[in-house]
């Protein structure tokens, strides 16, 4: 959700890690745990009409420069990738968010809630979407060993950028069994995320996909699943990793 900003003309800037909802309230502090992107400054919030932005300071010499210099510098990424995620976690596990994309700073709070409210449209889509529902991503593998259901626990931000910078076409073509998988997932899902190209960092990929799964379905999730385990049994393996804050499923608040 929203795309990076670098203005750099103030000697402090806001980070932004995602939107919530208000409910009217606006607590006096957002008690999250996780340190902030910079590893100095608390996570708070800041009202912006009827959502909350949660948000922590940066300095603009140490950390907002140091964001576009590093873009290429994995290192820096996943630790600083990891701290986004974390905080995105936290928040997801008491109330819906839309997350941020990783790096959007603002200038100052008049530039945040600006932005924030001539979104709203987009933001109110995509609550209705992704309220109590996660994100799971599902991977198919060949295999000549028993079938199973490996999950995944969401624990790190850098886990899920490697997981989704594995994904692939859907390769229906050359295995006639994934399209039945892909059919029932969609069916209990109430959302799917494009995959993306053709990857050989993973032996013995076949094919993966994201799903939004609403919180009352996981029972049916977890079944539909199983029957293909089963079915598949030793010809191919299924891993799940998640749930995942709605990361793929927020586009509409951009």
């Amino acid at each position: 959700m929203g795309n990076p900003k670098r203005e750099i003309a103030a000697e402090r800037g806001l980070y932004l890690y995602g939107v919530s909802r208000s409910a009217g309230k606006k607590p006096a502090t957002a008690r999250i745990a996780s340190p902030g992107i910079d590893g100095i400054n608390p996570v708070k919030t800041v009202a912006c009409g009827d959502f909350l932005c949660w948000i922590s300071e940066v300095d603009h010499a140490s950390f907002a420069l140091a964001v576009e210099s590093n873009m290429e510098n994995l290192e820096w990424l996943a630790l600083h990738g990891v701290r986004h995620q974390q905080v995105v976690s936290e928040v997801a596990a008491s109330t819906a968010i839309v997350p941020a994309r990783f790096g959007t700073i603002f200038s100052g709070e008049p530039a945040l809630v600006k932005n924030v409210l001539s979104r709203k449209s987009g933001l109110e889509k995509v609550f209705q979407r992704v309220t109590d529902a996660d994100e799971w991503g599902v991977k198919v593998f060949s295999e000549r060993k028993t079938a199973r259901v490996v999950v995944t626990g969401a624990r790190s931000g850098k886990e899920y950028l490697q997981s989704k910078a594995a994904q692939i076409k859907r390769p229906t073509e050359r295995d006639a069994e994934l399209p039945g998988l892909v059919a029932a997932l969609e069916k209990v899902a109430t959302g799917s995320a494009p995959s993306g190209k053709v990857s050989g960092t993973q032996p013995n990929l076949l094919w993966q996909g994201t799903f939004l799964v609403p919180r009352s379905r996981r029972k049916q999730w977890d079944k539909t699943l199983q029957e293909f385990v089963e079915r598949w049994d030793g010809s191919r393996r299924i891993e799940v990793n998640g749930p995942w804050p709605p990361y793929s499923f927020s586009s509409d608040a951009d």
